[in-house]
């Protein structure tokens, strides 16, 4: 018997919500309703979610509307990062699954609180945290390319998102200090989720984390450069380096995203995932285009390895199709199963990616490396 879609409430109106969460789960009806939006400005004359996505969607103003509606089966955070462990907290105590905008909370104990009520429900809920970038184009095409091991030994990783922002945008939360912001935590959430998923944990690790352009608090971080260590590489006679970075003040079109060094080939990838854009424009792309995914050829990689006879030759490697909608497709699958093992994010990685960032500040304050292997 096939299970009925998962009725799933929206927390917020911004960026995230519009672009990265309701347009999917309204792209896979077999799996997701969208049954409600907490929209806190709206008024019962006035609402943004009900002129985007109709009157049929219930608008709320306050969460406890969502806890306290039984019909509410899942709930998505898509609101500043100082809100995802309280508002997850009343959802999951209110017996409702829960879906989280990346970071999955500010700090590694309220990570451990949350994981530990939901796998104590009975039955047990999920948590799944938006990593959506582990189906960006380009994590696919280097994916695939180290699962063909074209590489030989990976000695240097560098994966980078980088932007040119000499100024603030102003009137964000994002541009806030505190606990949970600035860069690492907003972009270095998603490559160190990427480096994990691809070397697992790193046995040390050092950073330098700044405000580089000495703007907004002193203390709010929009620049990071961090070194994960591995030693003992499993399969490789060498040890590796993995160097995961953001910057604001990066005057380059496109972009640097990843360079990588092998004992048998090199790959250097610049431009970034088109997902976003396609779906930040007016009119967005639909899903259901088929364009949507697919980087221009022009952004495509560069792979150089040696001939026969020790010279080097270089060819452009096609980018994969972004699949942002596989995370939610596995999700619902998840949910609907009531089985963890299904999520494309475990909830224990997105703990461990907190784990590192916690570690990487510490190092950064301290100026020092630090083992990342005394805890699993």
């Amino acid at each position: 018997m096939t299970a009925p879609p998962i009725k799933t409430s929206v927390l917020g109106m911004g960026l995230s919500a519009t672009t990265f969460h309701i347009p999917f789960i309204q792209a896979l009806p077999d799996l997701f309703v969208l049954h409600s939006i907490m929209e806190r400005s709206a008024t019962p004359t006035k609402s943004t979610a009900r002129a985007l996505y109709g009157d049929q969607i219930k608008v709320v103003t306050t969460l406890e509307e969502i806890t306290g509606d039984p019909e509410v089966q899942c709930v998505v955070i898509s609101t500043p990062n100082s809100t995802h462990y309280p508002y997850a907290k009343a959802i999951l105590q209110s017996g409702k699954h829960v879906i989280i905008e990346k970071p999955l909370v500010p700090s590694l104990q309220e990570a451990d609180e949350l994981l530990s009520i939901a796998s104590s429900s009975n039955p047990p809920l999920l948590i799944a945290t938006y990593q959506n970038r582990r189906f960006d184009s380009d994590f696919l095409t280097v994916r695939n390319l180290i699962d063909q091991k074209v590489f030989g030994d990976i000695h240097e990783f560098e994966s980078r998102y980088d932007r040119y922002r000499p100024s603030l945008k102003g009137g964000t939360w994002k541009e806030t200090a505190g606990k949970g912001q600035g860069v690492l935590y907003d972009l270095g959430s998603h490559l160190i989720d990427q480096a994990l998923t691809l070397f697992g944990i790193p046995d040390t690790v050092f950073a330098t984390i700044s405000n580089s352009r000495q703007l907004g608090p002193p203390d709010f971080a929009d620049n990071f450069i961090a070194h994960l260590f591995y030693y003992n590489v499993p399969g490789s006679s060498i040890p590796l380096t993995v160097t995961v970075r953001s910057g604001s003040l990066s005057l380059l079109d496109p972009q640097l995203r990843f360079a990588i060094r092998g004992t048998k080939a090199s790959f250097v990838k610049y431009g970034l995932d088109p997902q976003e854009d396609q779906r930040k424009k007016n009119p967005p792309t639909p899903l259901t285009d088929p364009s949507f995914g697919i980087e221009s050829e022009e952004y495509q990689g560069t792979l150089s390895s040696l001939d026969l006879e020790g010279k080097v030759v270089k060819r452009k490697i096609a980018t994969e199709t972004g699949r942002y909608l596989t995370w939610y497709e596995n999700v619902g699958v998840a949910i609907q199963s009531r089985d963890p093992s299904k999520l494309p994010v475990k909830p224990n990685q997105a703990r461990e990616v907190i784990r590192i960032i916690e570690l990487l500040e510490r190092s950064s304050i301290e100026g020092r490396v630090l083992s990342s292997k005394s805890e699993t």
